[in-house]
């Protein structure tokens, strides 16, 4: 059987669909994970217990490489009674950055 370079394109960008999506779920969790760790040891609670991917692009790391650099943003509580926003970025495999927004204490 034999392919068209049309047809090897095709394929070529479904599979790097399929990785995309899959390679994100995979970093959604990961993120999920950290973040809400995170807020457990800073002693306030992550709500809904999600992040959301608000930015993709690529960026070199420290060592020059190019890796997708993701920017994620979450909600937080610190009193139960009201929402603050937080930003999580992850550079390849790395957690590069963890912000909460400033919060009252309870």
């Amino acid at each position: 059987m034999y392919y068209s370079l049309g047809d090897l394109f095709w394929i070529f960008l479904l599979i790097l669909a399929v990785w995309y999506f899959w390679s994100g779920m995979a970093a959604k969790d990961r993120v999920r994970r950290i973040v809400k760790a995170h807020c457990a040891e800073t002693g306030v609670q992550l709500l809904d217990d999600t992040v959301m991917l608000t930015r993709t692009r690529l960026k070199r790391d420290r060592s020059g490489q190019v890796r997708l650099r993701r920017q994620y943003e979450f909600e937080f509580t610190s009193t139960g009674e009201r929402r603050y926003s937080g930003i999580a970025t992850l550079h390849g495999q790395r957690i590069t950055q963890i912000q909460l927004s400033p919060y009252h204490m309870a």
